[in-house]
């Protein structure tokens, strides 16, 4: 908005009644906008403040904006030109600030385009996009990627790098829905205090406003490049693992089923088809979830047991029988342990096929 723009609105607010003539003049001392039109035009000596006629300069960010000029008869005219003012200046600001940051963001969906075209990853202009962002190209981060089904506020979510703890981030809203951040870390936390530092940076963004939507932690990444590897964690977390609604979900949790999902159903086939004829009579959904539940309490039989409102002594039972069918040792072997999550997950993709018709 421009400064005219911003005095006739201005002007329109503040001016209650016709008891002050209010315009603004330009550095030569001519008036460009006024509460009364006739006004435009004229010449004021601004050095020349009299009782009925008060000039103050208006500078913002250390940047001269021209005058503003007070005129009424009233003995309360100073303190009002003042309050007028500052006023002024606090608008102005606002619109600064504003513009200010409607550029930062649109700098950011510009960097972030460039950090997620792997096909091109165009260094020189990241670093020149990085540069005026003013934000440091060494930090490490992570990406934050948060979805919202009922749609974000655009205007909210631009504020957000006014943030104090979002000053290094690097944001962008993806769609309405989804929303990816690349969060920095502070260069002097532990390893082990990753998580937690995180946990609370998405408190104090759900303290903020943005409460009701699920978020999805990738891995941590120091160089540029490898920023989009972050992101595709996140995706990867979307579509393999279930996610609630405010409660973070991260992907360094399940590095196992990461690795594991990698391993191709084909390149195995030849290997793990004696497992699938050794599976013929078994529940398949009962044993996935089972080898399943086992993982995620690190193979500790009192707790999946517990999980999956079974007696404990079931459970040995049916470990027992799926050591029998496999020749694995599930409750005492490193190997085993591996094998059953890898078995699991080929059964269960195999069972993914025949459901929906696939060859298998």
């Amino acid at each position: 908005m421009m400064l005219v723009e911003i005095f006739k609105e201005f002007i329109r607010v503040v001016q209650e009644n016709q008891k002050y003539t209010i315009g603004l003049l330009n550095q030569d001392g001519y008036v460009i906008s006024c509460s009364k039109e006739e006004y435009i035009g004229c010449h004021f000596d601004i050095k020349d403040s009299r009782a009925n006629n008060m000039f103050y300069k208006i500078r913002v960010k250390n940047q001269d904006y021209g005058y503003i000029w007070v005129s009424g008869d009233d003995e309360n005219l100073k303190m009002i030109s003042r309050l007028l003012l500052d006023s002024l200046k606090t608008r102005l600001m606002y619109e600064i600030n504003t513009k200010s940051l409607k550029q930062k963001v649109t700098k950011d969906d510009e960097l972030i385009k460039y950090l997620l075209n792997a096909g091109h990853f165009d260094l020189n202009h990241i670093l020149d996009l990085i540069g005026q962002l003013g934000v440091d190209k060494s930090k490490t981060r992570v990406a934050v990627y948060i979805i919202n089904n009922k749609g974000f506020n655009a205007e909210e979510i631009m504020r957000l790098k006014l943030r104090p703890d979002s000053k290094e981030l690097i944001y962008s809203l993806l769609d309405n829905n989804r929303l990816l951040l690349f969060k920095d870390i502070p260069g002097d936390l532990e390893n082990a205090e990753v998580k937690k530092y995180y946990r609370k940076y998405i408190r104090n963004l759900q303290d903020w406003g943005l409460q009701g939507c699920s978020y999805l932690v990738g891995s941590m990444q120091n160089k540029l490049k490898r920023y989009i590897v972050s992101y595709q964690n996140c995706l990867w977390l979307e579509k393999n693992i279930p996610f609630s609604i405010d409660e973070p979900l991260f992907f360094t949790d399940y590095l196992f089923e990461y690795f594991i999902s990698k391993v191709q159903l084909d390149d195995v086939r030849n290997i793990f088809d004696f497992y699938k004829d050794r599976s013929k009579g078994i529940d398949i959904d009962e044993f996935t979830t089972i080898a399943n539940q086992l993982f995620m309490n690190d193979y500790n039989i009192t707790q999946t047991a517990d999980d999956l409102f079974l007696h404990k002594n079931t459970l040995i039972y049916k470990l027992k029988k799926y050591e029998e069918i496999f020749n694995i040792d599930i409750r005492g072997s490193f190997q085993g342990k591996v094998l059953l999550a890898l078995i699991a997950n080929t059964l269960r993709e195999y069972q993914r096929q025949k459901q929906v018709g696939e060859k298998v």
